[in-house]
């Protein structure tokens, strides 16, 4: 018995090449695949003009760019990279920016490192990204391997960014906004660190999603800039930075914050509970759908997310729960104070955190 696919004798199957389909399939594919299928190989891209200007709006509308790839759109001129960014301008709809910190540097790589990981061209960069018009979301991340990270968040050897302005202006178009800045130290012009949560309060009236990561956060960078109205409806605060090894987790950011006054030095506070009591007040301003989340590990060693609007912590089965030693013998204990309410949260009109 022949089978479906066996030809007849003195036929032939009449075969459509694959670059001849119609966009309406192509687009059905291409949707599944990664960004990385065209840039790991862009022999693939040749096959034709017309697949070539189907595939690349659907592939770049997700890009990540490093340190060096900032460094090379900004600072080279050439026809294929103006052909590039033509393209990256209609169809851009997420930008990865990604700087690593790289701790022990020598002489050597740290001109070779520096050369790329500059604040000018990341301003130079943020300024062409409004230019794409379709650019919707940015994820701002100023990572530190882990392997690398000690149990001090305050060690000196954190990546320095001198500016806050250049990744504060793409903020005029965009509705999501992804910012990670645990491996990252913001300093002033006098290299100095300066305390970023009021740089924050900004963003609650200017995009939709926000999700922060820092090493340091208080309740000051959850008040909305001179009583502007809440535009962000879908809020994360995550406090949890991850794990160095068993012995030498990172666990929930740092229970301490720069304060608004230099003059004051650095303030012990523990910030989880008016952070969530924060929150408990922000998410009934929220627009729909009104979502504002606490991510934090527990003293079980589970990973709970809270939820402002239930409040109710619910487990990530994703991440193991792990034995951590600081929290030996409290395992059983609630992640927050029970006897504290939303009386006792500091009513003040310029969202600065009263330190007694």
């Amino acid at each position: 018995m022949r089978t479906a696919i066996e030809e007849r004798p003195g036929e032939a199957i009449a075969r459509v090449p694959h670059w001849q389909l119609p966009p309406e399939i192509w687009l059905i594919i291409l949707e599944f695949l990664p960004p990385s299928f065209f840039q790991q190989d862009l022999r693939r891209l040749t096959l034709c003009k017309r697949w070539y200007s189907l595939a690349f709006p659907i592939f770049y509308r997700n890009i990540e760019c490093t340190p060096r790839v900032i460094s090379r759109l900004v600072m080279r001129k050439s026809e294929s990279l103006d052909k590039a960014r033509a393209l990256l301008r209609k169809s851009l709809q997420c930008v990865n920016i990604v700087l690593d910190g790289i701790p022990g540097l020598c002489a050597h790589n740290t001109a070779r490192y520096s050369a790329f990981n500059t604040s000018a061209n990341l301003g130079r960069f943020c300024l062409m990204l409004l230019e794409f018009k379709e650019l919707k979301t940015v994820r701002f991340t100023a990572r530190w391997q882990n392997k690398y990270w000690r149990g001090d968040p305050y060690q000196q050897a954190y990546l320095k960014i001198r500016s806050l302005k250049p990744y504060m202006t793409v903020l005029t178009q965009i509705t999501s906004l992804d910012l990670n800045l645990c491996g990252t130290d913001v300093v002033d012009d006098d290299w100095k660190r300066i305390h970023f949560c009021p740089h924050i309060q900004a963003l609650i009236s200017r995009v939709q999603t926000l999700r922060l990561t820092l090493r340091c956060i208080c309740q000051t960078a959850l008040w909305p800039l001179d009583d502007q109205p809440v535009a962000v409806g879908n809020l994360t605060v995550n406090l949890y930075l991850g794990r160095v090894s068993d012995v030498n987790p990172k666990l929930n950011s740092s229970r301490v914050c720069y304060p608004a006054s230099p003059a004051k030095g650095w303030e012990c506070e523990n910030p989880i509970d008016q952070l969530r009591l924060r929150l408990k007040q922000l998410v009934k301003e929220m627009p729909s759908p009104q979502r504002a989340e606490l991510v934090h590990l527990a003293r079980s060693g589970e990973l709970h997310t809270w939820n402002a609007l239930t409040k109710v912590c619910t487990r990530d089965d994703t991440v193991k729960p792990r034995r951590v030693r600081l929290f030996r013998g409290w395992e059983s204990q609630p992640c927050f104070d029970p006897n504290l309410d939303d009386s006792d949260m500091p009513d003040t009109d310029d969202g600065e955190m009263l330190v007694d």
